[in-house]
């Protein structure tokens, strides 16, 4: 498998964003499907998206009248470059796919939250300790513009680096590819979600940093779109966030499903798909809250500190709250 080192990395986000323009140009309003039918897309694969894998496994979506096709991406580029050609409707992946189509000059909208969840952490192989220690070291995440892009470049820069020049940033997919990275002596430091956080720790990597540390909420995903998913049929995306809200409160309430709905989507055992749902399933809330304004501070002043936007865009710009709680 390539994987693509960003030496110079202060590159990475306009190339990005002159990537996303490029991918909008010449498509409309509107998502790949019509009527009641919905191209789903998700970033990767991942546990803390055990309310969409229970709502296909139970067929919750049929029973709002929605065909719902989920079709799974290598990672929040990806899945952006998807939503503005028009080939996904909505997706449910990072805040940061978004917000990087709307400094990129594209009209999206964040239609939903409730995966408010701190289920990161940082390891390194055995020699490195610390953050600071991973300083010039191959450092892992899923792609450019996504959350653990955000979160690493962040951590770098808590610990006095500059995320620009210090640390070499690695496009390597999900948690298991670069979980098989590390072992293989391509990467040195990595940003996980559970199982793999178990994993790296039986292999005797070092947990460096824990984002539970850093912050007490964090935006792990949202639903988002183009505006159109909402203005075109917006009884069509009540059903929707309707039957994502159920998924969620299905997932709280009857636990034992959503493990065996996570363990057969990601081909893990029940145990480690118990211990990984422990680890957020506080943080999930199927009423679709936005984090806490103090919470949103700490995410954008991650995102600016570690050099990922260049300003903080107000929340007019790019969150439609109509199917938000009144307290978010």
């Amino acid at each position: 498998m390539p994987w693509k080192t960003l030496r110079r990395t202060r590159l990475a986000f306009p190339a990005l964003a002159l990537a996303l323009v490029a991918t909008a140009c010449g498509s409309g309003g509107g998502g790949a499907s019509g009527g009641d039918t919905i191209t789903l897309g998700l970033p990767v694969q991942a546990t803390t998206l055990a309310p969409v894998y229970l709502a296909d496994d139970l067929n919750l979506w049929k029973q709002h009248g929605l065909t719902v096709k989920p079709v799974t991406f290598k990672g929040d580029a990806e899945l952006a470059k998807a939503v503005l050609s028009g080939d996904v409707d909505v997706a449910v992946g990072s805040l940061t796919g978004p917000l990087t189509a709307e400094e990129a000059g594209q009209d999206v909208k964040v239609i939903y939250g409730g995966f408010d969840m701190t289920a990161f952490a940082w390891y390194a192989v055995p020699e490195i300790h610390t953050v600071a220690q991973g300083k010039g070291k191959n450092w892992g995440v899923t792609t450019i513009g996504s959350s653990t892009d955000l979160l690493t470049r962040f951590a770098a820069a808590k610990a006095g680096l500059d995320p620009n020049k210090d640390i070499k940033v690695v496009q390597g997919g999900a948690s298991a590819a670069r979980l098989a990275a590390m072992k293989a002596g391509q990467l040195q430091a990595n940003i996980f979600t559970e199982p793999q956080t178990v994993y790296a720790q039986k292999e005797g990597y070092n947990k460096i940093l824990d984002l539970k540390d850093l912050v007490d909420s964090y935006p792990m995903h949202v639903t988002w779109s183009k505006p159109g998913f909402v203005t075109d049929n917006p009884d069509r995306a009540k059903k929707f966030v309707d039957t994502l809200s159920q998924a969620m409160k299905m997932t709280k309430d009857q636990p034992d499903d959503a493990v065996k709905s996570i363990a057969k989507n990601l081909k893990i055992s029940t145990d480690d798909a118990k211990a990984s749902m422990a680890e957020w399933i506080d943080q999930l809330y199927p009423d679709g809250r936005m984090p806490s304004a103090k919470a949103m501070d700490d995410f954008w002043q991650m995102g600016l500190q570690g050099k990922v936007f260049a300003k903080r865009l107000p929340d007019s710009q790019w969150l439609d709250t109509r199917f938000l709680p009144k307290t978010s």
